[in-house]
């Protein structure tokens, strides 16, 4: 009895570890799942990006979460949350294994969703006019013909 205990006390702690170790984190089923847009190869819940775009223009409340993916699938997040008057933004790092020095969570106030096209002709959805003067890619989608 005292052995199967001991097994059962192991077995939790070793979960435990094991389930903390990517605090968070993540993989892209879930965050389909979970109503985030995913941004890897392709955008997916991308209605759900254009609806945040809507409430924005419409001065309406609401908060969305893009997550991308690292080459080696560790996700990176980004959660808008807007409030009538600006965008509460947070960009979050801290489960990419290769973030170097500038690992972990990023905040700051932004006032705008910005649309650029790049030269390979597809548009680039920007978090812009930031207090700390960033401007950070949300997504790139193929530019509809």
């Amino acid at each position: 009895m005292e052995r199967f205990i001991l097994i059962v006390i192991i077995f939790l702690a070793a979960s435990s570890i094991i389930g903390c170790s990517k605090s968070g984190a993540y993989g892209s089923e879930e965050a389909i799942k979970r109503g985030d847009v995913v941004y890897q190869n392709e955008v997916v819940n991308l209605e759900r990006f254009e609806q945040f775009l809507i409430n924005l223009s419409n001065k309406k409340e609401d908060t969305i979460r893009v997550t991308g993916y690292t080459h080696e699938g560790d996700p990176i997040f980004q959660d808008l949350q807007f409030d009538r008057e600006v965008i509460h933004y947070t960009y979050d790092n801290s489960n990419d294994e290769y973030a170097g020095k500038d690992k972990g969570k990023e905040t700051d106030v932004c006032k705008e969703v910005i649309e650029k096209e790049n030269i390979q002709g597809e548009i680039e959805y920007l978090i812009s006019g930031c207090s700390k003067n960033l401007e950070r890619n949300l997504i790139r989608i193929e530019k509809k013909h």
